[in-house]
C-alpha cells in the first residue's frame, strides 16, 4: 500500500522508519460509553509534514475517542493498526477517567500503559472538581502531565522514572484488538467518521482519497 499515499495518521510512520519508538499522543477523557469527553491532550507531531499535521491531529482525536469509548470501565486494551503501522493503548480507570496513548509499533506496551495510568492519576488529583461534571470537551492545563509526556518520548528513560515493573501483572489481561474488532454489528469506520465531531470534511475526504488510492490492501 506504500505505492500510493497512505492515510494521514501514519504518513510519518510509513515513510520515516528512523522515527522508532515514537510517542504521538496522549488524550485523557471523562469516560462515557460511546460519548467520552476529552479533558486533556498532548501531541508530538514534529515527524509529520506541516500540511499533514491538521488531518493527522483530527484522525488521532477520532481514533483515540472511539477506542476509549469501546474500552470497558476498569479495563485495558490495545488496538493494533494493520500493516504494523502503530498501536493505540487505552485504559479506563474504575473512577471513570480514560486515557489513550497512540504510538508506533516499536513502543513498549508496559511503558505505554504506565504513561496512561500515571496521566490519569495526575489529572484526577490535580483537576479534582474540574472534570467530573463536564458536559462537553475541555482543555484542562496540566503542566505535570506535559512534562510526563515529554519524558516518555524516550521509553528507556521513562523506565527509570517510574517503577514500571509493578504494573507487569496488571497488563497481563490486556484485550488485544484490531479496528474491525471495535466495530459493532452493521457499523463501518467510514460512517463513524462521517458522524464524528473530531473530523472536518477535509480530513474525511483525505481518508477516502487515501483509501481509494490503496485498493491493494485494507488501510485501516
Amino acid at each position: 500500500w506504500l505505492k500510493s499515499r497512505p492515510p494521514p495518521l501514519f504518513v510519518a510512520l510509513a515513510t520515516k522508519r528512523d522515527f522508532i519508538m515514537k510517542l504521538l499522543s496522549l488524550v485523557v477523557y471523562k469516560w462515557q460509553e460511546d460519548n467520552s469527553l476529552e479533558i486533556y491532550a498532548a501531541y508530538d507531531l514534529t515527524s509529520f509534514g506541516f500540511f499533514h499535521r491538521g488531518p493527522v491531529k483530527e484522525h488521532i482525536k477520532f481514533h483515540s475517542r472511539l477506542i476509549v469509548n469501546r474500552t470497558a470501565l476498569g479495563r485495558r486494551s490495545c488496538v493494533d493498526f494493520e500493516q504494523n503501522l502503530g498501536k493505540c493503548y487505552s485504559y479506563v480507570s474504575g473512577q471513570g477517567m480514560g486515557a489513550a496513548v497512540l504510538v508506533d509499533s516499536e513502543y513498549p506496551l508496559r511503558v505505554a500503559f504506565s504513561l496512561a495510568s500515571e496521566a490519569i492519576r495526575i489529572v484526577s488529583e490535580q483537576q479534582a472538581g474540574n472534570w467530573e461534571d463536564a458536559t462537553r470537551d475541555l482543555e484542562l492545563k496540566c503542566p505535570d502531565v506535559d512534562e510526563l509526556f515529554a519524558k516518555f518520548q524516550n521509553p528507556a528513560e521513562a523506565d527509570k522514572l517510574v517503577k514500571i515493573e509493578k504494573d507487569l501483572e496488571e497488563v497481563k489481561g490486556v484485550v488485544m484488538q484490531s479496528m474491525d474488532d471495535l466495530l459493532k454489528r452493521g457499523e463501518s469506520l467510514d460512517a463513524l467518521m462521517q458522524k464524528s465531531k473530531d473530523l472536518s470534511n477535509t480530513s474525511v475526504q483525505f481518508y477516502r482519497t487515501a483509501k481509494k488510492n490503496n485498493q491493494c490492501c485494507k488501510a485501516w
